[in-house]
């Protein structure tokens, strides 16, 4: 699927709310290139695969929490094996674009939100919210209502406002449809990476499929994804080990083979760079209970 496509308008119908909260599983027919004019706050719960927000592209792996603002277009699709399925892919909270500057005229401490609200208007994703602590939030505000389900949002937001954050997209919403041919280029080398991550991947290589230079696909990648290609590789086949690490009792040597890396101490090296912890600590972290270490 291109970004270049024009995306689909989706009439979200929430009226008498403040705050709506909706799930998905996978498959589900509503995943597609899409916008609303509402924010959108959205948890990764299962699956990995690719996100498209505004001109981003880029691997999304559970745990990855983001804010989509009024109108900019996105997708998260996820890359499934024939017959996989998921109840739970997501968790969702939508809300109005003018609540918090319309309760602002009354509560002025919500001015504070406002930094937040504009960036979130080309897509920011936050970093280093636990993922038990976002899947916390978002359920007290689907399992709440009224006022109390207003309170835990805004508990949610503040909390999120005091998070490091990272711009996603480059490009206002009212321009990405025209991204045009060059950005639907990039879309297939990000697809290209995500299938073949577990093999040697050169810069040239990937420049030759698209005939550009190197140092013009260099440049060109770098501003659409916001990575390096080397940084975007590298992060593709961590999100990979995390999920063979927390799924499967294959040992850490072979999980860094199985993703790519040919060398574990560079393995480790770019684990740790890229999650904060190393592969045994991120292991233990997050053992899925139906493994028997």
């Amino acid at each position: 699927m291109s970004v270049a496509q024009d995306p689909v308008w989706e009439f979200i119908q929430i009226e008498d709310k403040s705050v709506f909260y909706k799930e998905h599983g996978v498959p589900h027919h509503s995943i597609h290139w899409h916008v609303h004019e509402q924010y959108e706050l959205h948890l990764i719960v299962k699956t990995n695969g690719k996100a498209m927000i505004g001109n981003h592209l880029g691997p999304f792996s559970p745990g990855q929490l983001t804010l989509v603002g009024p109108w900019l277009p996105h997708n998260w699709e996820s890359q499934l094996a024939p017959g996989e399925t998921h109840e739970l892919r997501d968790m969702v909270i939508l809300f109005k674009p003018d609540l918090f500057y319309t309760a602002a005229k009354s509560f002025p401490e919500l001015v504070q939100f406002g930094p937040l609200l504009e960036q979130a208007k080309m897509g920011i994703e936050f970093l280093n919210v636990p993922f038990d602590t976002a899947v916390e939030y978002f359920t007290k505000v689907k399992q709440s209502e009224g006022v109390t389900r207003l309170v835990n949002f805004l508990s949610f937001i503040d909390y999120l406002s005091h998070r490091n954050t990272r711009l996603l997209s480059n490009m206002p919403a009212s321009e990405v449809k025209d991204a045009g041919t060059l950005q639907t280029r990039i879309n297939e080398v990000v697809d290209y990476v995500m299938q073949n991550y577990q093999h040697p991947l050169r810069l040239k290589t990937l420049a030759d499929k698209l005939g550009m230079t190197e140092s013009y696909f260099s440049r060109f990648f770098h501003q659409s994804s916001g990575h390096r290609f080397t940084d975007f590789v590298n992060r593709v086949r961590i999100q990979r080990a995390c999920v063979l690490l927390s799924d499967t009792n294959n040992t850490i040597a072979d999980i860094s083979q199985t993703v790519g890396f040919h060398n574990l101490a560079n393995f480790s090296r770019q684990f740790r760079r890229i999650n904060g912890i190393s592969p045994l600590a991120y292991r233990k972290k997050h053992l899925s209970p139906s493994r028997n270490l």
